[in-house]
């Protein structure tokens, strides 16, 4: 009875997630401190979500929709890329698993030495084809690396965007209405006094970003 060997074939095979990121929701948790117009001597306290400002910002959705269009013909390629190599890897399998299988079915007509030739051949195939895969894998790797670094950092750039304009929203209304301290509604546990004013906030981010239009 013939020992076989037995053909180890260990193609690995990244899944990269080509997904849109959603925009991060950023903590505002600085204390704004303002100088009451009336010689106030007790602090007016006011709460921000800086969540609710963030999922609500006039302009999250245009950013994220400028992202997408700014970034859609790289994702396309890689995308592109990811098809192709796993083709690669989808043919590479067949062809071993086809070359293993007729093997098989010759083996009762060959000899001994000639079966040990047919292996040898099957797997310098299959480790040449490995190694051109891996080859393949790291360099798209590497582009969805670089695609990734260049999203995250234009990603941040609009993000500060819309931070700088909650605060000079919230600076704006606090000053117009007197409050003392604006707090986000996260970084307080409980405060009998405070009023929650991002509807305000919100609106005055609205107006500031028509005016701007």
């Amino acid at each position: 009875m013939l020992h076989w060997h037995k053909l180890i074939f260990l193609i690995y095979k990244k899944e990269i997630l080509l997904m849109k990121k959603v925009i991060k929701l950023v903590l505002i948790s600085a204390i704004l401190i303002f100088t009451s117009r009336l010689a106030m001597t007790e602090e007016n306290i006011a709460f921000v979500s800086a969540d609710y400002l963030f999922q609500n910002h006039p302009e999250r959705k245009a950013i994220a929709a400028k992202l997408e269009t700014e970034f859609k013909e790289t994702v396309e390629k890689l995308t592109e890329n990811k098809k192709k190599v796993d083709a690669r890897i989808a043919d590479v399998q067949k062809k071993v698993e086809a070359k293993v299988a007729a093997l098989q079915k010759d083996a009762p007509k060959l000899r001994a030495a000639d079966i040990k030739k047919r292996e040898d051949e099957i797997n310098k195939f299959a480790s040449t084809e490995q190694a051109t895969i891996n080859k393949l894998v790291a360099e798209h790797d590497q582009q969805v690396r670089i695609y990734q670094d260049n999203y995250a950092k234009r990603e941040n750039q609009e993000t500060s965007k819309l931070v700088e304009s909650i605060q000079a929203a919230t600076n704006a209304v606090a000053k117009e209405k007197h409050y003392t301290i604006v707090l986000d509604d996260r970084s307080v546990v409980f405060a009998a006094d405070g009023k929650n004013i991002s509807d305000d906030v919100l609106k005055a981010i609205s107006a500031a970003a028509a005016k701007a239009k």
